[in-house]
């Protein structure tokens, strides 16, 4: 039997101050576990398009394929996730769908209780299946800060 797979997309921030935001999302069913917007692929569907669609239908934002930055991907025993970085400064509007750092709720989907921006020091509990993406975004992103 072959694996799920799962493609999405974290959105992260440089603020004024130097430090760093990533978007995560609760879903319904967790009761304190965070994680990516992301979901299953299709049969036939492009990994990239995937992640570009998953986000999209879990937050009402349409991100360009041609923004995708770095690539993350974290194998587990049942599902695989892979992850694409995109820089906020490359979607289109995106202050227009948040109230301080939350997604306005008129655009969460059904799926999701919660989407937010967290400083990534200060992250939340991450979902077992996406914790060492985030740690190497995490540290990705700080190394790339830092070099600029």
């Amino acid at each position: 039997m072959s694996k799920n797979r799962a493609y999405g997309i974290c959105i992260y921030k440089i603020e004024e101050d130097g430090s760093i935001k990533l978007l995560l999302c609760k879903s319904i069913k967790s009761r304190d576990k965070w994680g990516f917007l992301k979901g299953l692929i299709l049969r036939y569907e492009e990994p990239k398009r995937c992640a570009q669609r998953e986000f999209f239908e879990e937050s009402s934002i349409f991100v360009e394929m041609d923004v995708f930055e770095e690539y993350f991907e974290q194998n587990n025993e049942t599902k695989d996730i892979g992850i694409w970085l995109v820089n906020a400064n490359n979607v289109a509007d995106l202050e227009d769908y948040f109230y301080e750092d939350r997604l306005a709720t008129n655009y969460l989907s059904w799926e999701n209780s919660k989407v937010k921006f967290f400083d990534i020091t200060k992250m939340p509990k991450i979902r077992s299946k996406q914790k060492q993406i985030a740690k190497a975004i995490k540290s990705f992103l700080k190394s790339k800060h830092l070099s600029h």
